[in-house]
């Protein structure tokens, strides 16, 4: 139940924990559908030799390429992009705020993006192996780690709330393709925020 102090709210929602553990080992297998959808065999070539560069830096000089700095690398690489900060989900206050503002999006309407998984972990095991991972090993690990929830004002924490979860394999709802900050926000997103608050109530 979510109380916005005007009325009470029920909605379905999932635990974080519950849907997503640590991984600490590499992930194998095929590229997700959210990467193989957007990315050919060359663009994948070029993602992967500049995570490789990012990784021989680190293990040559971790005191000046540090997993900070190694992280705000591989963030703007892998920003921007038709997969990137894939929208899985959003939490009760987020979809409550997005109603009171007629399912509009602008900025500093106090609406953010969370990573589920810490981005500064996820390169931290990025760099970690002696030897960088292979190409679709690499992309494979980062497009599971780099999904979110859409969050309001001090949701985005180091522990994220509870999410009612959103369909969204093909990464195209809230997308932020060639955008550095925000998301695509226009009808189709509106009218999907629209229903799915109607059906929560």
């Amino acid at each position: 139940v979510f109380d916005d102090g005007t009325r009470k709210l029920t909605f379905s929602i999932v635990a974080p924990s519950a849907l997503h553990t640590e991984r600490r080992t590499a992930v194998t297998g095929s590229v997700p559908a959210i990467a193989a959808a957007y990315v050919d065999g060359e663009e994948l070539r070029t993602f992967h030799d500049l995570y490789v560069a990012v990784h021989r830096a680190h293990k040559e000089l971790p005191e000046v390429w540090t997993d900070t700095e190694c992280n705000r690398i591989l963030t703007a690489i892998m920003a921007a992009k038709p997969f990137s900060w894939r929208v899985i989900g959003i939490t009760p206050a987020a979809l409550t705020k997005f109603s009171q503002h007629g399912f509009r999006y602008k900025s500093r309407q106090g609406i953010t993006r969370g990573h589920i998984h810490s981005r500064i972990e996820t390169v931290r095991m990025l760099l970690a192996p002696k030897k960088p991972l292979p190409p679709n090993e690499f992309i494979s690990f980062w497009s599971k780690r780099d999904s979110t929830i859409l969050c309001a004002d001090g949701e985005n924490k180091s522990q994220l709330p509870e999410y009612i979860p959103i369909q969204n394999k093909d990464g195209t709802l809230f997308s932020c393709h060639r955008k550095l900050a925000g998301w695509h926000h226009k009808k189709r997103e509106q009218e999907f925020l629209k229903q799915l608050f109607a059906s929560q109530t």
